[in-house]
């Protein structure tokens, strides 16, 4: 029990200094060819956008740190479905903030 209420105090604190630090250091763009093609697409594109997704999620290490969380430390699918969900929810309001505000 000890060990559980010391590791929940090491996660507050890693989470507290991490807001702390300028979020322009946790940002990962695209190269410069998936930006020329997301610049000219006119149009809908289902295929090359799931490519660009999928590349943007093996290239993010946000994303990789966030699978080896799941993989291993969470064991039941409510739990799962319930920080997958949060993390879909926290990346999208972060690319809609940065896309808004330029």
């Amino acid at each position: 029990m000890l060990v559980r209420f010391r590791l929940t105090y090491f996660l507050y604190a890693t989470l507290l200094m991490l807001m702390m630090v300028s979020i322009e250091s946790f940002a990962h763009g695209v190269d410069d060819s998936t930006r020329s093609f997301l610049q000219s697409n006119d149009g809908i594109q289902v295929v090359p956008f799931m490519y660009i997704g999928a590349k943007h999620m093996v290239t993010g290490y946000d994303h990789l740190l966030f699978l080896v969380g799941v993989l291993f430390f969470i064991h039941r699918t409510k739990d799962v479905l319930l920080y997958v969900s949060m993390f879909t929810l926290g990346h999208s309001l972060t690319l809609m903030t940065g896309v808004l505000a330029n």
